[in-house]
Protein backbone atom coordinates (compact mmCIF):
# COMPACT_ATOMS: atom_id res chain seq x y z
CA UNK A 1 0.00 0.00 0.00
CA UNK A 2 2.87 2.63 0.93
CA UNK A 3 4.39 1.46 -2.95
CA UNK A 4 1.35 2.25 -4.15
CA UNK A 5 0.73 5.87 -2.12
CA UNK A 6 4.47 6.84 -3.23
CA UNK A 7 3.98 5.84 -6.65
CA UNK A 8 0.83 7.45 -7.47
CA UNK A 9 2.18 11.04 -5.58
CA UNK A 10 5.31 10.57 -8.26
CA UNK A 11 2.81 10.60 -10.87
CA UNK A 12 0.52 13.34 -9.60
CA UNK A 13 4.09 15.27 -9.08
CA UNK A 14 4.94 14.51 -12.78
CA UNK A 15 1.74 15.09 -14.08
CA UNK A 16 2.21 19.24 -12.53
CA UNK A 17 5.68 19.67 -13.36
CA UNK A 18 4.70 18.37 -17.26
CA UNK A 19 1.79 21.13 -16.85
CA UNK A 20 4.13 23.50 -15.13
CA UNK A 21 6.62 23.16 -18.15
CA UNK A 22 4.13 23.83 -20.48
CA UNK A 23 3.02 26.82 -18.96
CA UNK A 24 6.84 28.04 -18.34
CA UNK A 25 7.09 28.29 -22.13
CA UNK A 26 5.28 31.84 -22.10
CA UNK A 27 7.60 33.35 -19.70
CA UNK A 28 9.76 31.30 -17.03
CA UNK A 29 10.39 33.15 -14.08
CA UNK A 30 8.62 36.05 -12.66
CA UNK A 31 11.01 38.51 -14.42
CA UNK A 32 12.08 42.35 -13.77
CA UNK A 33 9.56 44.59 -15.19
CA UNK A 34 9.32 48.23 -16.21
CA UNK A 35 6.47 48.68 -13.44
CA UNK A 36 8.20 47.66 -10.55
CA UNK A 37 8.60 50.97 -8.68
CA UNK A 38 11.85 52.51 -6.50
CA UNK A 39 11.53 55.15 -3.77
CA UNK A 40 10.21 58.08 -5.34
CA UNK A 41 9.77 57.04 -8.33
CA UNK A 42 6.55 59.43 -8.41
CA UNK A 43 8.40 62.67 -8.37
CA UNK A 44 7.87 65.44 -11.39
CA UNK A 45 10.76 66.98 -12.72
CA UNK A 46 11.83 70.26 -15.06
CA UNK A 47 10.19 69.59 -18.77
CA UNK A 48 13.53 68.98 -20.35
CA UNK A 49 15.14 66.92 -17.70
CA UNK A 50 16.19 63.75 -18.69
CA UNK A 51 17.16 60.27 -16.73
CA UNK A 52 19.30 57.78 -18.06
CA UNK A 53 19.45 54.72 -15.66
CA UNK A 54 21.30 50.91 -15.66
CA UNK A 55 20.22 48.36 -13.63
CA UNK A 56 21.53 44.62 -13.04
CA UNK A 57 18.91 42.53 -11.32
CA UNK A 58 19.60 38.89 -10.40
CA UNK A 59 17.01 36.36 -8.66
CA UNK A 60 18.03 32.91 -7.64
CA UNK A 61 14.58 30.74 -6.82
CA UNK A 62 14.92 27.57 -4.96
CA UNK A 63 11.45 25.88 -5.40
CA UNK A 64 7.88 25.68 -7.06
CA UNK A 65 4.75 25.85 -6.36
CA UNK A 66 1.87 24.13 -8.66
CA UNK A 67 -1.33 26.17 -7.69
CA UNK A 68 -4.33 23.79 -6.51
CA UNK A 69 -1.48 21.39 -5.91
CA UNK A 70 2.22 20.65 -4.31
CA UNK A 71 5.38 22.90 -3.66
CA UNK A 72 8.30 21.01 -5.47
CA UNK A 73 11.63 21.58 -3.24
CA UNK A 74 14.12 20.21 -6.03
CA UNK A 75 13.34 23.13 -8.04
CA UNK A 76 14.88 26.66 -9.54
CA UNK A 77 16.11 29.03 -11.44
CA UNK A 78 18.71 31.55 -11.77
CA UNK A 79 17.85 35.31 -13.29
CA UNK A 80 20.43 37.75 -14.38
CA UNK A 81 19.61 40.76 -16.23
CA UNK A 82 20.07 43.87 -17.42
CA UNK A 83 18.01 46.78 -17.99
CA UNK A 84 18.61 50.29 -19.99
CA UNK A 85 15.89 52.75 -19.29
CA UNK A 86 15.39 56.67 -21.06
CA UNK A 87 12.98 58.79 -19.39
CA UNK A 88 12.13 62.23 -20.70
CA UNK A 89 10.30 65.12 -18.87
CA UNK A 90 7.70 67.42 -20.75
CA UNK A 91 4.98 69.75 -19.72
CA UNK A 92 1.43 69.32 -21.26
CA UNK A 93 -0.75 72.21 -20.63
CA UNK A 94 0.72 72.78 -16.51
CA UNK A 95 0.41 69.60 -15.71
CA UNK A 96 4.26 67.62 -15.76
CA UNK A 97 4.69 64.45 -17.64
CA UNK A 98 7.18 62.46 -20.27
CA UNK A 99 7.38 59.20 -21.91
CA UNK A 100 10.29 56.61 -21.23
CA UNK A 101 11.71 53.40 -22.77
CA UNK A 102 12.80 50.44 -20.86
CA UNK A 103 14.70 47.56 -22.43
CA UNK A 104 15.49 44.24 -20.79
CA UNK A 105 17.64 41.64 -21.83
CA UNK A 106 20.07 39.14 -19.99
CA UNK A 107 19.63 35.61 -19.33
CA UNK A 108 17.32 32.37 -17.22
CA UNK A 109 19.72 29.12 -16.71
CA UNK A 110 20.07 26.44 -14.76
CA UNK A 111 15.85 25.86 -14.33
CA UNK A 112 14.57 22.74 -13.39
CA UNK A 113 11.15 21.53 -11.51
CA UNK A 114 11.30 18.44 -9.59
CA UNK A 115 15.59 17.60 -11.20
CA UNK A 116 14.18 17.95 -14.51
CA UNK A 117 15.89 20.08 -16.58
CA UNK A 118 14.37 23.11 -18.31
CA UNK A 119 16.98 24.87 -20.00
CA UNK A 120 18.62 28.32 -20.39
CA UNK A 121 17.55 31.38 -22.57
CA UNK A 122 19.29 34.39 -23.19
CA UNK A 123 18.48 37.09 -24.93
CA UNK A 124 15.79 40.31 -24.41
CA UNK A 125 12.17 40.78 -23.14
CA UNK A 126 9.96 42.37 -25.13
CA UNK A 127 10.44 45.99 -25.07
CA UNK A 128 8.78 48.66 -22.80
CA UNK A 129 6.84 52.04 -24.22
CA UNK A 130 5.35 54.10 -21.52
CA UNK A 131 3.86 57.74 -21.54
CA UNK A 132 3.11 59.39 -17.96
CA UNK A 133 1.09 62.48 -16.12
CA UNK A 134 1.25 63.81 -13.38
CA UNK A 135 -2.55 65.06 -12.43
CA UNK A 136 -1.86 66.63 -9.03
CA UNK A 137 1.26 67.85 -7.89
CA UNK A 138 1.18 69.97 -4.53
CA UNK A 139 4.32 70.85 -2.91
CA UNK A 140 2.95 72.32 0.20
CA UNK A 141 1.33 68.97 1.23
CA UNK A 142 4.38 67.01 -1.06
CA UNK A 143 1.65 65.46 -2.29
CA UNK A 144 2.08 63.83 -6.35
CA UNK A 145 -0.08 61.16 -8.05
CA UNK A 146 0.81 59.92 -11.22
CA UNK A 147 -0.44 57.60 -14.37
CA UNK A 148 1.48 56.18 -16.50
CA UNK A 149 -0.02 53.41 -19.32
CA UNK A 150 2.55 50.93 -20.73
CA UNK A 151 2.86 48.99 -24.11
CA UNK A 152 4.69 46.05 -24.30
CA UNK A 153 5.04 44.85 -28.37
CA UNK A 154 6.12 41.38 -28.71
CA UNK A 155 9.91 42.04 -29.49
CA UNK A 156 11.31 40.16 -27.04
CA UNK A 157 13.56 36.74 -27.91
CA UNK A 158 11.23 33.89 -27.80
CA UNK A 159 11.07 29.95 -29.39
CA UNK A 160 8.28 28.19 -28.91
CA UNK A 161 10.10 24.65 -28.97
CA UNK A 162 12.15 26.11 -26.22
CA UNK A 163 10.34 25.45 -21.92
CA UNK A 164 12.74 29.02 -20.92
CA UNK A 165 11.91 32.25 -22.50
CA UNK A 166 12.96 35.57 -21.76
CA UNK A 167 10.16 37.32 -24.61
CA UNK A 168 6.80 36.24 -24.65
CA UNK A 169 5.23 36.22 -28.30
CA UNK A 170 1.99 38.38 -27.20
CA UNK A 171 1.27 42.30 -26.89
CA UNK A 172 0.85 43.30 -23.00
CA UNK A 173 -0.66 46.58 -21.80
CA UNK A 174 -0.56 47.96 -18.33
CA UNK A 175 -2.17 50.97 -16.36
CA UNK A 176 -0.30 52.16 -13.31
CA UNK A 177 -1.71 54.41 -10.91
CA UNK A 178 0.95 56.02 -8.28
CA UNK A 179 1.20 58.46 -5.41
CA UNK A 180 3.86 60.19 -3.00
CA UNK A 181 3.55 61.45 0.10
CA UNK A 182 5.89 63.41 2.33
CA UNK A 183 5.49 63.63 5.55
CA UNK A 184 7.66 66.21 7.62
CA UNK A 185 11.16 66.92 6.66
CA UNK A 186 12.57 63.04 6.11
CA UNK A 187 9.49 60.87 5.56
CA UNK A 188 7.77 59.75 3.06
CA UNK A 189 5.82 56.92 1.39
CA UNK A 190 4.93 55.29 -2.35
CA UNK A 191 2.11 53.71 -2.95
CA UNK A 192 1.12 52.00 -6.37
CA UNK A 193 -1.25 50.10 -8.11
CA UNK A 194 -1.35 48.59 -11.84
CA UNK A 195 -3.00 46.27 -13.80
CA UNK A 196 -1.45 44.23 -16.51
CA UNK A 197 -3.60 42.84 -19.68
CA UNK A 198 -2.28 39.70 -21.96
CA UNK A 199 -3.09 39.29 -25.41
CA UNK A 200 -2.79 35.53 -26.48
CA UNK A 201 0.08 33.59 -27.51
CA UNK A 202 -0.89 31.58 -30.02
CA UNK A 203 2.52 30.16 -31.30
CA UNK A 204 3.04 28.77 -27.57
CA UNK A 205 3.93 25.42 -28.79
CA UNK A 206 4.44 22.82 -31.55
CA UNK A 207 1.14 22.15 -32.65
CA UNK A 208 -1.91 24.05 -31.96
CA UNK A 209 -1.51 25.50 -28.66
CA UNK A 210 -2.75 29.03 -27.41
CA UNK A 211 -2.03 30.35 -24.18
CA UNK A 212 -3.72 32.92 -22.70
CA UNK A 213 -3.88 34.59 -19.58
CA UNK A 214 -5.70 36.51 -17.11
CA UNK A 215 -5.47 40.40 -15.72
CA UNK A 216 -2.31 40.49 -12.61
CA UNK A 217 -3.21 43.06 -10.63
CA UNK A 218 0.13 44.59 -8.14
CA UNK A 219 -0.02 46.84 -5.29
CA UNK A 220 3.81 48.11 -4.26
CA UNK A 221 4.32 50.25 -1.00
CA UNK A 222 7.77 52.03 -0.04
CA UNK A 223 8.11 53.70 3.27
CA UNK A 224 11.55 56.15 2.81
CA UNK A 225 13.76 58.25 5.32
CA UNK A 226 15.91 60.72 4.13
CA UNK A 227 19.05 60.68 6.54
CA UNK A 228 20.05 63.50 4.67
CA UNK A 229 19.87 65.46 0.90
CA UNK A 230 22.48 62.60 -0.81
CA UNK A 231 21.58 59.52 1.28
CA UNK A 232 17.77 57.48 2.23
CA UNK A 233 17.21 54.45 2.89
CA UNK A 234 13.14 52.34 2.41
CA UNK A 235 11.55 49.64 3.06
CA UNK A 236 9.27 48.00 0.83
CA UNK A 237 6.21 45.31 -0.28
CA UNK A 238 4.86 44.16 -3.38
CA UNK A 239 2.17 41.82 -4.30
CA UNK A 240 0.58 39.97 -7.47
CA UNK A 241 -2.28 38.71 -8.08
CA UNK A 242 -3.88 36.74 -10.35
CA UNK A 243 -2.64 36.31 -13.66
CA UNK A 244 -3.88 32.57 -13.88
CA UNK A 245 -2.72 31.09 -17.31
CA UNK A 246 -4.68 28.89 -19.64
CA UNK A 247 -3.66 26.79 -22.06
CA UNK A 248 -6.44 26.45 -24.89
CA UNK A 249 -8.47 26.78 -22.18
CA UNK A 250 -7.40 24.76 -19.48
CA UNK A 251 -6.20 26.08 -16.53
CA UNK A 252 -2.17 25.47 -16.54
CA UNK A 253 -1.26 25.52 -13.30
CA UNK A 254 0.57 28.69 -13.31
CA UNK A 255 -0.42 32.26 -12.00
CA UNK A 256 1.16 35.44 -10.54
CA UNK A 257 -0.06 35.37 -7.35
CA UNK A 258 3.46 36.80 -5.38
CA UNK A 259 4.47 38.86 -1.73
CA UNK A 260 7.40 40.02 -1.76
CA UNK A 261 9.47 41.73 1.32
CA UNK A 262 11.97 44.69 -0.44
CA UNK A 263 14.83 47.07 1.48
CA UNK A 264 16.48 49.45 -0.51
CA UNK A 265 19.03 52.35 -0.16
CA UNK A 266 20.19 55.27 -2.44
CA UNK A 267 22.82 57.77 -2.63
CA UNK A 268 24.06 60.68 -4.25
CA UNK A 269 27.27 60.92 -5.32
CA UNK A 270 26.93 64.15 -6.82
CA UNK A 271 23.96 66.12 -7.50
CA UNK A 272 23.05 64.37 -11.00
CA UNK A 273 24.62 60.59 -10.17
CA UNK A 274 22.48 58.13 -7.89
CA UNK A 275 23.57 54.58 -7.13
CA UNK A 276 21.16 52.21 -5.51
CA UNK A 277 20.99 48.75 -3.93
CA UNK A 278 17.67 46.91 -3.03
CA UNK A 279 17.58 43.15 -2.06
CA UNK A 280 14.24 40.91 -1.37
CA UNK A 281 12.77 37.75 -0.83
CA UNK A 282 9.47 36.30 -1.64
CA UNK A 283 7.76 34.83 1.46
CA UNK A 284 4.72 33.51 -0.30
CA UNK A 285 4.20 32.12 -4.23
CA UNK A 286 1.32 30.62 -5.80
CA UNK A 287 2.12 29.13 -9.22
CA UNK A 288 5.78 29.56 -9.43
CA UNK A 289 9.15 29.89 -8.70
CA UNK A 290 9.45 31.24 -5.60
CA UNK A 291 12.56 33.28 -5.60
CA UNK A 292 14.61 33.40 -2.45
CA UNK A 293 16.89 36.06 -2.64
CA UNK A 294 17.09 38.96 -5.12
CA UNK A 295 18.82 42.12 -5.45
CA UNK A 296 18.80 45.01 -7.82
CA UNK A 297 21.79 47.41 -8.80
CA UNK A 298 20.76 50.55 -9.99
CA UNK A 299 22.95 53.83 -11.11
CA UNK A 300 21.02 56.60 -12.38
CA UNK A 301 22.25 59.82 -14.16
CA UNK A 302 20.32 63.10 -14.36
CA UNK A 303 21.25 65.56 -17.60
Amino acid sequence: MQKLKRAAGHLATLACTGLACLALMGGTARQAQAQEIQPYEFTPLPAGTNLALGYYVYGHATEFNFARGNTIKDSGVEVNVGVARYVHFVDIKGYPAGFQIVQIFGSQSAAHIDGQRLGSAFGAQNIALSAFVFPYVNTATKTNTNVTVWLYPPTGSYDRRSLVNLGDNRWRGDLQLGLTQGIGDRFAFDAEYDVQFYGDNDKYFPGSRRLSQDPTHRLQFWANWRWNPAFSTSLGYEGLFGGNQQVNDVFAGTKTEVQRIRANAALFLSPTVQTMLELNHDVHVVGGFKQDFGATVRVLKVF
